[in-house]
């Protein structure tokens, strides 16, 4: 497998890493730069349980407005590596505007710039 360079915390690892071992590095390193107001959780599925509204990815807060809220993120595992990448970016872009926007479901304006944020964090130098 080639090094991907499109995620500069990946530069430097084993280029055999494989696609769980770089998403688990990857949720590591968000959660720990880019930690939102509540847990999250993260799944990577089969695309069937993603639904035809969601093919890529999807995110809900469960239990929102009670002490044990969290985020949860499910990823359709089937994709290629970047698309998986690209996917809990975005997603977890929206688990960092989600009190902003409302509901965590727009794509306006603060999305975008956290969005921008976690991808400049991640593949620039």
């Amino acid at each position: 497998m080639m090094e991907d360079p499109r995620c500069k915390y990946l530069w430097g690892q084993p280029k055999d890493m494989t696609v769980d071992q770089k998403f688990r590095l990857l949720l590591r390193l968000l959660r720990k730069y880019f930690s939102p107001d509540f847990p999250v959780r993260v799944r990577r599925v089969e695309k069937d349980l993603l639904g035809p509204d969601a093919p890529h990815g999807i995110v809900w807060m469960v239990h929102e407005g009670k002490p044990n809220a969290y985020y949860k993120i499910l990823i359709n595992k089937n994709y290629p590596w970047n698309s998986q990448f690209d996917t809990i970016m975005h997603e977890w872009a929206h688990t960092l505007t989600w009190h902003i926007v409302g509901n965590g479901k727009d794509h306006g304006d603060p999305f975008h710039r956290c969005f921008g944020s976690l991808y400049r964090a991640f593949i620039e130098d």
